[in-house]
């Protein structure tokens, strides 16, 4: 019975591994803010140590007797670049310092993002992911630690992709932020968590001073253009396949501005804002998982088409998803 300690198990992926972990007979600690949501955890039979990453309250507690570690608490969408690096950088941060101070730091699964490389950052997100990354890797001679950097996650629970495709794919219309073709990795939900308990479980560490052992891009193995992921959702949901339409990005920036001053007035912060205009600047968005496949066993099993009839179910019964 391996004693996990899980952070960002209220969240999408968190919740779905948590699961997972439970009932291949693991325990679960998470580390969570108060809220409704780790009543469901708790009802599923995980530990919940209230905390926070940002103050550090509650980490130590939350380390102590784990012997694994998979950090997927992050802040997606923020208004400052100090939002995003007091979770992503700094959040970290206090996470491995308390498994350096135990006397047998467990392996911890870092889950970063395609967004932190690896070519260079285009979005203060994946800046500050980067960052928390290098974090991990300036403890490798302490705690043992790897890397994941996936692509699109989708799946029952997704809180940024269908909703925000559903209503175009309806309308028979998408749009595309700029010209030419675009190109992405997407993994199933459950693949993810499979890879995260892989890596939990197996294969090479990082290394000082070595900057690829350890660090493993995770993707279903495919790339999927722009319209091609379109055609697929639509095909799921029952509609004929969209008109793409190319919008120039001078005018995906603007609209991104106009949606976070619409966010500004109700206090939040839209998922399409301007540091995600910034990441739709890039074309490729792809990766091959090869290392992942050969040195932890990682298999995906679902196909987007599979993975998109799952997902638009759960949004037809929204309890079932939690």
């Amino acid at each position: 019975m391996t004693r996990f300690l899980v952070t960002g198990a209220t969240g999408f992926i968190g919740s779905r591994l948590t699961r997972m972990i439970l009932a291949g007979g693991g325990t679960v600690t998470a580390l969570a803010r108060p809220s409704s949501r780790t009543r469901a955890l708790r009802e599923l039979g995980a530990d919940v140590v209230h905390g926070d990453l940002a103050t550090g309250r509650g980490v130590a507690e939350a380390v102590a007797g784990a012997e694994r570690v998979i950090h997927l608490a992050a802040t997606l969408k923020a208004r400052t670049a100090a939002a995003f690096w007091a979770v992503n950088r700094d959040g970290v941060a206090r996470l491995v310092r308390a498994l350096a101070a135990v006397p047998r730091p467990p392996r911890l699964v870092l889950c970063s993002s395609l967004a932190a490389g690896p070519a260079p950052p285009v979005s203060l997100y994946g800046a500050s992911k980067l960052a928390g990354e290098q974090v991990v890797r300036e403890h490798a001679d302490r705690v043992p630690a790897v890397i994941l950097r996936p692509g699109i996650v989708y799946g029952p629970g997704e809180p940024a992709l269908l909703p925000a495709l559903l209503p175009m794919i309806r309308l028979g219309v998408v749009v595309q932020a700029g010209f030419g073709p675009h190109r992405y990795a997407l993994v199933y939900v459950d693949d993810l968590c499979a890879a995260l308990l892989a890596a939990a479980d197996r294969g090479p560490v990082l290394r000082p001073g070595d900057p690829r052992t350890g660090t493993y891009a995770i993707g279903d193995g495919n790339v999927y253009h722009w319209d091609e992921i379109c055609r697929c959702l639509a095909q799921a949901a029952g509609h004929r396949a969209p008109l793409v339409i190319p919008l120039p990005l001078p005018a995906v920036r603007a609209a991104a501005a106009l949606a976070e001053l619409a966010g500004r007035a109700g206090g939040t912060v839209p998922a399409f804002n301007r540091d995600k205009a910034r990441e739709m600047r890039r074309a490729d968005w792809t990766c091959a998982p090869a290392d992942a496949v050969r040195e932890l066993g990682f298999t995906p099993a679902t196909t987007l088409r599979q993975g998109f009839a799952e997902a638009l179910e759960a949004l037809a019964a929204p309890s079932t998803a939690r």
